[in-house]
């Protein structure tokens, strides 16, 4: 906590630092304190390792006992290439069990990094592969069509209901994309549709309140969705449907 409150704003705790306070297994120990920015200036403290990324979005960074870190599904990016192949997907494996990362998560988070940043983890790409069905190393820009994007995966991949009928608290919800087995719902969230009124707005925040209250896990995607996001979605809710 220290070294981060001495750096400057925007300086988080990450690497393998941030992989010890997650609890990460089988991965090296940190030789110091890692602290990671994504700007020029690099933090200069004694014990303390500064390391620089070309992109640290909001949507990657948490609190750790009120330090701020790196989220462990990022985390988990960047210490990638510090173990082998069959290492890292043990440790992915291990910490999937455990609740503490999610494929639609760390997809997300690979793929907001930008395209030069990511030579440097290029063991995720193998990693990925092997988990998302169709997972297309290479990003994806194609229409979103969530059905034929999820088909096109081939088989092995749980096809979602559409426009599935919930009744929660009393109220009557139709779930665009439902895995009804695993109570995973995919969501289609329109800036035209829900971000034009405020009571549309409040009214669809209190639907998604709901629905999580009644168990269902949703996943709110958008135009700028990519494929391979969709698919990581349909992995995790296809699997849980296999493990029930």
């Amino acid at each position: 906590m220290a070294a981060v409150l001495a750096a400057e704003p925007g300086v988080v705790l990450g690497n393998l630092s941030a992989a010890q306070a997650f609890d990460f297994r089988r991965f090296p120990q940190p030789s110091g304190i890692d602290l990671l920015s994504a700007s020029a200036s690099q933090p200069r403290m004694r014990g303390v390792r500064g390391h620089r990324t070309t992109s640290l979005p909001a949507y990657d960074v948490t609190h750790w006992r009120s330090i701020a870190i790196t989220t462990p599904e990022r985390t988990f990016i960047d210490v990638c290439g510090t173990v082998d192949a069959k290492t890292l997907g043990e440790a992915g494996d291990d910490l999937q069990r455990r609740g503490l990362i999610r494929l639609p998560r760390l997809v997300k988070s690979f793929e907001l990094i930008p395209v030069s940043g990511r030579r440097k983890r290029v063991p995720m790409y193998g990693f990925l592969e092997e988990r998302v069905k169709g997972y297309d190393p290479g990003g994806s820009n194609r229409e979103l069509d969530v059905m034929k994007i999820i088909k096109g995966a081939g088989s092995g991949l749980v096809l979602p209901e559409q426009q599935f009928r919930v009744v929660v608290e009393g109220h009557t919800y139709y779930i665009d994309y439902a895995w009804p087995d695993s109570l995973h719902g995919l969501e289609w969230d329109s800036w035209e549709f829900h971000g034009r009124f405020f009571s549309d707005f409040h009214r669809d925040k209190d639907r998604t309140r709901r629905l999580i209250r009644a168990g269902w896990t949703i996943w709110p995607v958008t135009s700028k969705t990519s494929a391979n996001e969709i698919l990581a979605i349909a992995t995790a809710a296809s699997a849980q449907k296999l493990a029930a």
